[in-house]
């Protein structure tokens, strides 16, 4: 009885040491492959990653050789995004009025030429209606003079009568244009859509609504600008330059940019321009670099740092490489490396501060790996979601 109680034991202990997890179900076309890992392990995250070729060609997975660059000196600007002049607009009400439709809210992406809001005003119902009796009075002259000069021509009427009257169309035709020209300066057609005494606000570019002053009702005079729109794909990064570090920074030198707003976030600019003078108290000049966000992620008054490569005489080689080859796991920063086997391996990196859109790579790759540079995104995603079957 006691040997059978013993069997019965031992079957029991097998059973529980062939038990294991259920394998998690790979992505399709792309599989992380858990390295062969002690006990006490199966905390970290899977290492390498296998990518079928359809899956690489259409995530365009490509890599190049970690090789060591003269990566230039970078001074650090502190500063905050401002609107490009070139790509904003005030948009205003040239004529005295009353708001009687606000047709956007403030962020809102507009077009060019739509639309913002609009505006009644006695005056220029007034002017509209002076072009209309200008027109008729233009239109009756002229046809006086053709008739005074049939006249003429068929010696049935005097020549200075004619020329009189070619005189008055003349001018009636110049006060008619004149007027035209007003109401175009105001922004109104030379007709009301209906209402005489209406003008529409529209935008001249494209953008978002970055500042609007508009309500239902609200008075408006010429000085008030109803709506700001910018475009936000293309700002400014606007810096202070201390005057010692003015003659390292050039025109037309490559930045990056880190914003508050967005930490994780690099952003590529240049210099596009420096302030031909330098403010007496703070002894800096204004440098205004061009950064572009076709995602118009960003957002006027963002704060940041710019990573501004500069002249420098001691540059060393270094091992680097593209920014894009970069990405977040955990706490630490990584890459992807391409195997001989056609695999990819997950490798940490210790990076020194990056500028010029590469990152110095202090341990974690050779000189040679080959190493991913577009794609990256679907690699990590591979990992993640192998991570997150495992912890189920």
């Amino acid at each position: 009885m006691k040997r059978a109680a013993w069997l019965l034991m031992l079957a029991g202990a097998a059973w529980g040491c062939k038990k294991s997890k259920p394998e998690p179900t790979p992505e399709k076309g792309a599989t992380a492959v858990p390295e062969h890992r002690e006990e006490g392990a199966h905390e970290d995250i899977p290492k390498l990653v296998k990518l079928t070729p359809e899956v690489i060609r259409e995530a365009d997975v490509r890599t190049e050789p970690a090789r060591r660059r003269v990566l230039a000196a970078a001074a650090e600007l502190s500063g905050q995004i401002v609107a490009n002049p070139e790509a904003l607009a005030m948009i205003g009400a040239r004529v005295s009025g009353r708001i009687v439709r606000v047709l956007v809210r403030e962020s809102d992406t507009v077009r060019s030429g739509q639309v913002l809001a609009i505006v009644s005003s006695p005056e220029l119902a007034k002017l509209r209606g002076t072009y209309s009796a200008a027109v008729a009075n233009a239109l009756s002259a002229r046809s006086n003079a053709t008739r005074l000069h049939e006249l003429f021509e068929e010696r049935l009427g005097a020549e200075q009568e004619a020329v009189a009257a070619e005189a008055q169309a003349t001018a009636a035709e110049a006060e008619r244009d004149a007027l035209a020209r007003t109401l175009r300066g105001l922004g109104a057609a030379s007709k009301g859509a209906g209402d005489p005494s209406t003008v529409a606000l529209l935008t001249p570019i494209a953008g978002s609504v970055v500042q609007l002053d508009a309500t239902l009702g609200q008075i408006v005079e010429p000085s008030h600008t109803v709506a700001t729109v910018a475009d936000l794909s293309r700002v400014w990064f606007e810096a202070q330059v201390f005057e010692k570090d003015l003659a390292r920074i050039a025109q037309g030198a490559p930045a990056e940019v880190r914003l508050n707003g967005y930490p994780d976030r690099i952003f590529n600019a240049r210099v596009a321009r420096l302030s031909g003078r330098v403010d007496p108290q703070a002894r800096t000049v204004t440098a205004r670099l061009v950064l572009l966000d076709p995602d118009e992620n960003l957002r006027l008054g963002l704060y940041g740092t710019a990573r501004v490569s500069v002249r420098s005489e001691n540059a060393n080689e270094q091992l680097a490489v593209p920014l894009s080859a970069l990405t977040d796991v955990g706490d630490a920063k990584a890459l992807f490396v391409r195997q001989p086997d056609g695999d990819f391996e997950l490798h940490e990196v210790r990076l020194g501060k990056s500028v010029g859109g590469f990152a110095p790579v202090l341990s974690g790759l050779r000189e040679g790996e080959e190493v991913v540079v577009s794609g990256v995104h679907t690699l990590k995603s591979a990992v993640l979601k192998s991570t997150m079957q495992e912890e189920e």
